[in-house]
């Protein structure tokens, strides 16, 4: 597959429906987030701070994919587990941080190809991958209000 190089525009649609549920459009499909019972919500999806976890694994399993063949890599089976650590403390109004302290990755791959080359692409793919890159460098968000 070939990419031209060029901006691409990636646009969700997000509407509050009842409660905390969040129902989300994106590529055609359906994402519903909301809050765990605890806390108010009625658990009828993830919240989204797992989601931004899932895909930070989702995009290296696909950032990997996309790559292997070309970069000589055989991936018989692969699972990224991210877990990360926040203070609720922020979400909840106080004055900590309210996003993730860390985030850490752990990455399982079944392949024939050595520890070596295993490491070194998996490197390759962090590097490439647009969601890690999205957590770790600054990118700056754009907020516009707009009162109906």
């Amino acid at each position: 597959m070939v990419i031209r190089p060029k901006m691409k525009v990636i646009k969700v649609v997000s509407k509050l429906e009842e409660g905390f549920k969040v129902v989300s459009k994106a590529d055609g499909h359906t994402i519903i987030q909301d809050l765990p019972k605890p806390l108010g919500g009625a658990d009828s999806g993830p919240t989204p701070t797992a989601l931004i976890l899932a895909s930070l694994a989702g995009c290296i399993c696909i950032v990997a994919r996309f790559h292997a063949e070309r970069k000589g890599i055989k991936i018989e089976d692969m699972e990224v587990t991210v877990s990360g650590e926040f203070d609720p403390r922020g979400f909840a109004g106080e004055d900590v941080k309210p996003g993730f302290q860390k985030i850490e990755v752990e990455v399982k791959i079944k392949s024939p190809n050595t520890e070596e080359e295993i490491k070194k692409f998996i490197e390759f793919v962090e590097k490439h991958c647009p969601i890690e890159d999205t957590v770790v460098s600054p990118t700056k968000v754009e907020v516009k209000i707009t009162k109906v």
